[in-house]
């Protein structure tokens, strides 16, 4: 019994054991990753910065680089649990300067402008994926708009969403960030918000980091205590 109860204890612990070194021991690899972390972002909040208009593309690199860390971290944490604890941040992070880089270039290229909404229309359309197979509903509304002596305003009012502006209707007079030349997407003043979008960003540049932090501690633990226990073999 006694024999049986110490296979069963060592058993476990070798389990654990193992499940504590898996992954990469080398904490270069944490160090790596996280620059990559943060030039990515830096990368991201450039090109929203210079190119607003090319929204689409920014959110694509923002995926790639979330995709690239999150997968980085779980294959040298050596566990699954690493993309619960890394994802959330790390999308945090993107999705705040993503954010900042449109309303800080259309702050400042874009004038401040009392327009009134002169139509508004829904564009409803299904999209198919097949992996896993099924369908989903999009909705892009727009806006069109003229200024107050009732000028056509050349650059609609996009969203993209279900239920649109909510508090907009034909006839409303609005304020609204307008670029003249075109390279910012339209969006209402009140939707512009720096000091949420740089609230956002920190947080999950603060988080990230930390989780970083963290994970590069349980790397060097894994690398100090691998001689020994190669010298244990």
């Amino acid at each position: 019994m006694d024999a049986y109860w110490m296979r069963g204890k060592w058993g476990d612990g070798g389990k654990s054991e193992r499940r504590w070194n898996q992954g990469s021991r080398n904490p270069l690899t944490i160090i790596i990753t996280g620059a990559v972390f943060f030039v990515g972002t830096g990368a991201v909040f450039t090109i929203g910065y210079l190119y607003p208009d090319q929204l689409l593309f920014t959110i694509i690199l923002g995926c790639f680089v979330f995709l690239g860390v999150t997968l980085a971290m779980r294959r040298f944490m050596g566990h699954t649990p690493a993309y619960w604890y890394t994802g959330p941040f790390v999308a945090i992070a993107l999705i705040g300067t993503v954010m900042l880089g449109e309303d800080l270039a259309l702050s400042q290229a874009g004038e401040l402008t009392e327009v009134v909404v002169a139509d508004h229309k829904v564009e409803q359309k299904t999209v198919h994926s097949s992996n896993p197979p099924r369908s989903r509903q999009v909705y892009v509304h727009t806006y069109s708009l003229e200024s107050t002596d009732g000028t056509p305003v050349a650059e609609p009012l996009i969203y993209r969403g279900k239920d649109g502006y909510d508090d907009f209707d034909e006839g409303d007079t609005i304020s609204v960030l307008i670029d003249p030349e075109g390279k910012a997407p339209t969006k209402p003043a009140e939707d512009v918000d720096l000091p949420a979008d740089i609230g956002i960003l920190v947080t999950g540049l603060v988080t990230s980091g930390i989780v970083f932090l963290i994970c590069l501690i349980v790397v060097l633990l894994r690398w100090t205590r691998s001689p020994l226990q190669q010298h244990v073999r």
